[in-house]
């Protein structure tokens, strides 16, 4: 199954993100003073946090463990050093589930088995080419 996202520049520093599988449609932007959406690290946080996220419920709804939290935060810092990168990636889980530490270990490689954490941990290279 190919995913296929199309990223258009609008004006200044506004971008059209569309993602045509699901009919969804986001504004990336670079401008700090008057946003209209994320910048481009911070989707890109978003999407190892969503799918995280998303494995994390649905490790806990398939067990039948009861939560009434789940939430995901990441965070990086920008690379002092070229070539410019985000580093230091944290992700962190917090859920009021109730665990045992043999349940957290398998949470934990369940949810570190998301298909992003798994491209950026095994892709060597992405191509990147003129149309």
């Amino acid at each position: 199954m190919a995913i296929k996202v199309e990223i258009t520049a609008e004006e200044k520093d506004k971008f059209l993100a569309n993602f045509p599988s699901s009919g969804t449609k986001i504004y990336v932007d670079l401008n700090k003073e008057a946003s209209c959406g994320p910048n481009p690290l911070e989707v890109f946080l978003g999407s190892v946090a969503s799918c995280v996220c998303v494995y994390a419920k649905k490790y806990l709804t398939q067990h039948s463990i009861e939560f009434k939290k789940l939430q995901v935060e990441a965070s990086a810092e920008l690379s002092k050093d070229p070539p410019t990168r985000l580093v230091d990636i944290k992700i962190k889980t917090h859920t009021d589930a109730k665990l045992d530490a043999t349940g957290k270990e398998v949470f934990l490689r369940f949810m570190k088995n998301c298909p992003i954490h798994n491209t950026v941990i095994h892709t060597k290279a992405i191509e990147i080419d003129l149309a």
